[in-house]
């Protein structure tokens, strides 16, 4: 072995383990019984085993769905594309949508894409920070006079995802029937609406008024503002109660973590 210091060492296999590109021939001894390119192959293949595990848990439908040995060689193609530069295996996936996109040996299926977009959606959500929600009673107490001017801050732990497949029902026959079913495209886009429960991830179906409306505010536009673009859908007496209705639902759900 060379005569490298701890740090200098640490770095080298490091880098062997990312990438297997430079020569790591002097980072172990050899033996008669085990050489050096061996010993150091085990080191490679159960990092990357590891890394592979992490995916797993990250798309455990898309697994189900690709078999192990697809799913395995997907895995490896994105970790050669995308080497882990995280200290925390939670970031090792945050590119796997986008890989799906764009690599050309797995931009085929539209239905992979969306599948591993679900999950992933589903991972950020459970993992986002926790915050105060919004309750009826803060509602209630807000003056008439303020509604008009009045913008929501969302909860972290929401996401809006746009689907042109059915993977959210792809999703749910896999893990909680252990069962495919067969994916179809919509004529148009549907939008989900994914957030956090307590510690449960939970989802439902968003028609367009109430994802523009949840979008809109999102954007930190005004309840008139909304009140106004909900005029394309409803009678202009009618949109403040369905305003409202929307708000109180989001509420009860724990999207809303501020009034402002």
């Amino acid at each position: 072995m060379s005569n490298l210091t701890l740090a200098e060492l640490q770095a080298a296999v490091q880098n062997f383990l990312l990438d297997k590109s430079n020569n790591a021939e002097n980072l172990t001894l050899e033996t008669p019984a085990f050489p050096r390119s061996e010993r150091l192959n085990i080191y490679y293949q159960a990092y990357r085993l590891r890394l592979i595990d992490a995916m797993r848990n990250d798309f455990p439908a898309l697994e189900k769905y690709l078999g192990e040995e697809k799913f395995i060689e997907l895995a490896n193609d994105y970790i050669t594309q995308h080497p882990s530069h995280n200290p925390s295996l939670r970031w090792l996936s945050e590119h796997v949508v986008e890989f799906l996109r764009t690599h050309h040996n797995w931009n085929k299926k539209l239905e992979w894409q969306e599948l591993a977009a679900f999950e992933w959606a589903q991972v950020m959500v459970f993992d986002a920070p926790e915050e105060a929600t919004v309750t009826i009673d803060n509602i209630r107490e807000l003056p008439p006079d303020r509604w008009m001017n009045l913008r929501l801050v969302c909860h972290p732990a929401m996401q809006i995802l746009q689907c042109k497949t059915n993977a959210p029902e792809c999703w749910s026959s896999l893990i909680k029937d252990d069962k495919k079913i067969e994916f179809i495209r919509h004529k148009e886009i549907q939008n989900w609406l994914i957030w956090r429960d307590d510690l449960q991830v939970v989802y439902r179906p968003l028609n367009k008024p109430e994802t523009w409306a949840l979008e809109t505010f999102s954007n930190q536009q005004t309840f008139a503002d909304v009140c106004n673009g909900l005029c394309e859908w409803f009678e202009e007496e009618q949109v403040p109660m369905q305003a409202a209705q929307y708000l109180q639902q989001w509420i009860r759900s724990g999207l809303i973590s501020e009034l402002q």
